[in-house]
């Protein structure tokens, strides 16, 4: 995983990811996303954005896209924050793209989350696919949200956390709340409650 932020930037930590029914248009898609990423999942990437190259970006991504066939989120997290699971508890694995680590220190009512995977082994994929399929609504391939408690979070990555490899990737985004989800996908896909991102100035 590599980071390429050396020195503070404007912007926020926004999150893009893909699901595309064609390769052709995943490498074209790939290319745009690449020169932005800090890091990334198959097709999950964390940068540093402006309100202004959000748009851009979502547009120059749109206009790759078959609107019948191909899916497009993006999303927000709480203070820049990825967590993770990890010596048994949720921790902060990077914060605004840089890694970071600690405890997660998160309330524990209901929240809005984001749960992503990229995991090698297929058997454990099916596993941990399942696992995150019964608790979370698919955003798309291996790209769930979450409305719950935080212990019904934790208890979801504490069972899918034997099923991963070192090189394997977990990520968790905690959301200010789903007006900071943000998707575009086919409407017969459509899937209640996500609405449109409102940019707020923080």
């Amino acid at each position: 995983m590599l980071y390429s932020l050396a020195q503070p930037q404007s912007g926020r930590l926004t999150v893009l990811s893909y699901d595309l029914a064609s390769p052709a248009r995943a490498r074209r898609v790939r290319r745009i996303l690449e020169p932005w990423r800090h890091a990334k999942q198959y097709s999950v990437y964390e940068m540093r954005l402006t309100h202004a190259e959000y748009l851009k970006l979502r547009q120059d991504l749109l206009d790759c896209l078959d609107p019948r066939a191909d899916r497009l989120a993006a999303w927000w997290p709480q203070d820049g924050l990825r967590l993770c699971w990890a010596r048994d508890r949720l921790q902060v694995a990077a914060r605004d793209g840089q890694p970071d680590t600690g405890p997660a220190c998160l309330p524990p009512r209901i929240g809005d989350f984001m749960v992503c995977y990229d995991i090698a082994d297929p058997a454990a994929l099916r596993a941990v696919g399942a696992e995150v399929a019964a608790e979370a609504a698919m955003i798309q391939r291996s790209v769930y949200w979450l409305r719950a408690p935080l212990a019904r979070l934790t208890g979801l990555l504490r069972r899918c956390a034997p099923r991963l490899a070192e090189a394997d990737r977990l990520w968790v985004h905690a959301l200010p709340g789903h007006r900071a989800l943000w998707r575009a996908d086919a409407p017969a896909s459509a899937l209640l409650p996500i609405s449109t991102h409102h940019w707020r100035t923080v």
